[in-house]
């Protein structure tokens, strides 16, 4: 962390006197948190739009954070669709919300 005093920055260190990465921070609170409900919900909406072109409405899609899986009650076609693509968008959630976060299941 920096703190800043009338515009000097200084950097926190450690103990040992290294000094700490700040993006090392945020990786440690990006293995350890899960995504909110909302936030992958929006994130496979917009997926399916980027890959499919199918959109989605998101009051008709649900997520179960502890089953990891994303449902949506659309018609059977698109539904479908979904499955068909659905390795697919699974890799860009991955790569877009990390393994911990991303959904596991399409239906």
């Amino acid at each position: 962390m920096s703190v800043s005093n009338g515009g000097i920055v200084h950097v926190m260190t450690k103990r040992d006197g290294e000094l700490k990465k700040m993006g090392s921070l945020f990786a440690i609170y990006k293995d350890r948190l899960k995504a909110p409900q909302k936030t992958v919900i929006d994130a496979v909406v917009e997926v399916v739009a980027e890959r499919t072109g199918i959109t989605l409405n998101r009051q008709r899609c649900t997520y179960t954070v502890s089953t990891k899986t994303f449902c949506s009650n659309a018609p059977a076609l698109v539904r479908q669709e979904l499955a068909r693509h659905e390795t697919v968008i699974i890799t860009e959630l991955t790569a877009r919300l990390g393994d911990k976060s991303a959904p596991r299941r399409i239906t």
